[in-house]
């Protein structure tokens, strides 16, 4: 007896939104929310007409989600991810008290400008025939609140009245596509953030989905043999110029996107319910990673800002081991942190030493231990005897307040305290 096939009209509702979620996440572009798409719960209720978010759940109606096609629902799931991506529910919900429905709106333009600015053609996703979603190129590349005081002071016209006047139906000025007053009805619901989550704790849960989402991207992107050119959603969540931090981070994922001790991940637990085994993105690590210290005066202030960063880029780079050596003229102390210890960085440095700066004894002791680097960051003041020797093929030097200084190789990256 051969079992039915599984299609979309067979599909529940639960099995349609995990089957959006798998193509998502191996889109060329859309794959960026990877780890949004699964950040929080679905949840799928009777009463609900479309769809909503809180920032970190997201809510749908079961009857709308039978009536969209695979295209349709696509949208709307990148739609609700994008105001997560965005954090629209937690980081105004002053002005969102005070303008509930023209909020809404304003922040619907935002996230469907992106969808169709990553997707014109619309190979992908389609939009859902009714509520037709809110989308206008003079809102294209224009931020939340600039839309919502452009709304407050050219208020759209209401639509037609329904029904004659004199017959008693005058009608409240609402439509498929408006709401009350001629308001654009927009697609979703906008819960607010629940209270007791701290936003901060929010932000830094976004911004780590946006930096896994941003490993699987390149990863997908070199598996294809192509980049993602020109990707809207590129740099969602932080700004894309020319912070250390960024070029930090980008580093990073350069280096996780092309290692081989990349991994897949066990099968997503909660996909497994609805009969799915979604084959999460691999859990992309490197060996080992290392950073050299140099333990001049001028460089201690800095070091607790620079590895607060490093550790939470190593909670989603996942190397096996950070390795931290300090020098001046020598090498003269090294810590170990292992896989789950990174959030220890920050907390536990041991500078040590202090007098002169020869780097070359770096790559002396690394050698003499044998050591294998899948990547190296040297923290210097670049102020240096000489340029060593290379410690391998992936390097970064991270160079404090000195804008004069070149290394030999590897990347520079200004770090200005």
């Amino acid at each position: 007896m051969t079992k039915a096939q599984t299609t979309w009209d067979t599909m529940t509702p639960r099995q349609r939104l995990a089957a959006v979620n798998i193509d998502i996440m191996d889109h060329i572009d859309f794959s960026i929310l990877s780890g949004l798409v699964t950040m929080g719960e679905i949840h799928v209720v009777p009463d609900l007409p479309t769809a909503g978010t809180n920032g970190v759940d997201v809510f749908y109606g079961e009857a709308f989600v039978m009536t969209l096609n695979r295209k349709q629902l696509r949208f709307v799931q990148l739609h609700e991810t994008m105001h997560k991506s965005l954090r629209h529910c937690s980081e105004y919900t002053d002005i969102c008290e005070k303008y509930p429905e023209l909020s809404n709106v304003a922040m619907d333009y935002v996230v469907n400008a992106f969808i169709e600015q990553t997707d014109p053609e619309h190979k992908f996703m389609e939009f859902p025939d009714a509520p037709k979603p809110l989308l206008d190129p003079k809102y294209y590349d224009r931020a939340f609140v600039d839309i919502l005081q452009d709304l407050l002071r050219n208020p759209p016209p209401p639509p037609p009245r329904r029904g004659k006047p004199e017959d008693g139906q005058g009608g409240d000025g609402q439509d498929e596509q408006h709401g009350h007053g001629g308001i654009p009805k927009p697609l979703d619901e906008h819960i607010p953030t629940p209270k007791g989550l701290d936003k901060d704790e929010l932000s830094k849960r976004v911004r780590d989905a946006l930096t896994h989402g941003e490993m699987v991207q390149k990863r997908i992107a070199k598996n294809a043999g192509k980049a993602s050119a020109g990707n809207p959603l590129s740099g969602l969540g932080r700004k894309r110029d020319t912070d250390w931090r960024n070029a930090l981070r980008d580093w990073v994922q350069e280096i996780c996107a092309g290692d081989e001790y990349s991994r897949y991940n066990p099968p997503n637990r909660r996909m497994l319910p609805l009969g799915i085994i979604l084959p999460t993105h691999f859990d992309v690590a490197m060996d080992e990673l290392h950073i050299y210290c140099d333990t001049s005066g001028s460089m201690h202030g800095v070091y607790p800002v620079v590895f607060g960063e490093i550790a939470n880029i190593c909670s989603q780079a996942n190397p096996e081991t950070v390795r931290i050596v300090w020098w001046d003229s020598a090498v003269c102390g090294e810590q170990v942190f292992k896989r789950g210890q990174y959030d220890l960085i920050a907390n536990q440095l041991a500078p040590a030493g202090g007098g002169g700066t020869s780097p070359q004894c770096v790559i002396d002791y690394v050698q003499s231990k044998q050591y294998k680097p899948s990547g190296a960051i040297w923290l210097t003041d670049g102020y240096l005897d000489a340029c060593p020797t290379p410690a391998c093929g992936n390097e970064l030097w991270g160079v404090v307040d000195n804008d004069h200084f070149n290394p030999a190789h590897g990347k520079a990256l200004r770090i200005h305290s």
